[in-house]
């Protein structure tokens, strides 16, 4: 039974990364998430600001299983967008999923989490950022 949930643990944590990225205040800051599309097919990925849930499927999480989600695709469509600020330039049809962040402000900082979510158990591709601000400082001087 130990080794079961040992295991369960191990499998739920499986396919989290994390990665700092610094955006610069005032620029566009692109948060970086891919999958292969030619080997799992056009899938639903979510994007959301904190900590990626391990369950995709529990009473205060959404539907597709990202906290605070800020956008989310269903196929090569973008579903539901928090704001227009939140934007997938990527080629979609190649499983680009990357979050650009328009105009990134100091408030923008924090943990953001990716979830692309493969059929079956334990499959999701969940890609953790902790995203820092560095101020411009061409803005700075007077």
């Amino acid at each position: 039974m130990k080794v079961v949930l040992l295991l369960m643990v191990l499998l739920t944590v499986s396919g989290c990364d994390g990665m700092r990225v610094v955006g610069q205040t005032g620029q566009n800051v692109t948060l970086p998430c891919k999958y292969d599309i030619k080997y799992h097919g056009a899938v639903e990925v979510c994007w959301g600001k904190g900590e990626i849930p391990a369950c995709k499927q529990h009473y205060s999480t959404p539907a597709y299983g990202c906290n605070n989600q800020l956008l989310s695709t269903k196929g090569y469509k973008v579903e539901t967008r928090a704001s227009s600020r939140y934007q997938l330039l990527g080629r979609l049809d190649q499983g680009d999923v990357s979050l650009t962040i328009l105009n990134f402000t100091d408030e923008d900082a924090g943990r953001y989490g990716c979830r692309v979510q493969i059929t079956g158990p334990f499959n999701d591709e969940k890609h953790q950022f902790d995203l820092a601000f560095e101020r411009d400082e061409k803005l700075l001087r007077f």
